[in-house]
């Protein structure tokens, strides 16, 4: 783990940070005494120094953010943060760590979202050699994003003002990892997920989020390469967003959705590459009626609703879900053949098929 650059301070220079006549109300515009702030940082300070678990909880308005960073960036340590939402993690990162950069100018910050926040160049150039837009808007939208990516330097689609939360276009050139090539990939060198992960590790705090944090963890379970850098500790603020999450990266999940997802991209990537694979595109095929006739064995209802009967559902349908899960293996095995051939840059790995 990264060593720490400093001593841990002292109550009384926390005091000096926190106290009534400290630097927050000597440089805060809205700075007010909390005892409550300074006894939470001087928590999370000793938390540190005694490498032990802290769980803090502060009310609305207490300062908890200013509360934990204060400490974390004097112990010298590389830290990630994660938040259970977006706006925390940006308001962290565009607001409070600048604020603080003026007591400690050397901090060094990294913001990491998923890879569906960040451009894919690859992607982008190839969708130019392809007659997939639709329609005068997208056109307009393209053309925006292709002078953006001339100079943006974090690809994160949070700076196109113009761009729609539902955009078809995004999705089809963002850098998700389905249908990433790493290496492979002649942008390898320029793309923004390589400079986000460089950033991170000359960083002394990582921002991400809730996602992102446990996306981490389920891949550093299956033995793949991590997507954070080593770190000293660890702060998970918004704690009650963490059952949801994490329940979506270490549960399973199978929807008629995702496999049409699937198909999806692997036709896409098929036409952007301008292959035409007489072994994939029936697999795919195959793969759809398939999972159409299993999807359709289940109960009809309006609505969500549990079903807790898993494992005699699938007895009683063993045949349709076998041939499902075979598909699934035809599609992967007619992939792989293609690893081979750099013109597809099949990903590869159990976790896109």
């Amino acid at each position: 783990m990264p060593a720490s650059k400093t001593k841990p301070a002292t109550d009384a220079s926390l005091e000096k940070i926190f106290g009534p006549h400290g630097w927050l109300a000597r440089n805060h515009p809205n700075y007010e005494f909390r005892a409550s702030q300074l006894e939470m940082a001087d928590a999370v300070e000793s938390a540190l120094a005694d490498r032990r678990h802290l769980i803090a909880e502060a009310g609305t308005g207490t300062g908890k953010t200013l509360a934990y960073l204060a400490p974390i960036i004097r112990s010298g340590r590389r830290v990630v943060i994660s938040t259970g939402t977006k706006n925390l993690q940006e308001q962290i990162f565009f607001k409070d760590i600048p604020f603080l950069k003026k007591l400690f100018p050397n901090l060094r910050a990294t913001l990491m979202k998923g890879r569906q926040n960040y451009l894919c160049r690859q992607k982008l150039y190839d969708l130019e050699k392809q007659p997939a837009l639709s329609g005068l808007a997208e056109v307009e939208l393209y053309s925006e994003i292709r002078g953006w990516e001339k100079h943006t330097e974090t690809g994160d689609r949070a700076e196109l003002e113009n761009l729609p939360d539902s955009s078809d276009l995004w999705r089809q050139i963002d850098a998700r990892r389905e249908t990433c090539t790493g290496q492979k990939c002649a942008q390898f060198e320029r793309c923004f997920i390589t400079w986000m992960h460089q950033r991170a590790a000359e960083s002394d705090l990582i921002i991400v989020n809730h996602h992102l944090f446990f996306a981490d963890l389920a891949l550093k379970q299956m033995d793949y390469a991590s997507l954070l850098p080593e770190y000293a500790a660890l702060v998970l603020d918004e704690a009650h967003e963490m059952e949801d999450v994490a329940t979506r990266y270490f549960g399973l999940q199978v929807s008629n959705y995702r496999v049409e997802e699937l198909a999806r991209d692997t036709e896409a990537a098929l036409r952007q590459k301008n292959i035409a694979s007489p072994e994939v595109a029936p697999a795919v095929r195959e793969m759809r009626r398939r999972a159409e006739h299993f999807f359709e064995l289940f109960p009809q209802r309006e609505g969500r609703s549990s079903f807790s009967n898993r494992e005699e559902f699938l007895e009683a349908n063993r045949t349709a879900y076998s041939a499902l899960l075979n598909s699934f293996e035809r599609l992967k095995t007619e992939l792989r053949r293609r690893d081979g051939d750099s013109d597809f840059g099949y990903a590869g790995g159990r976790r896109n098929v």
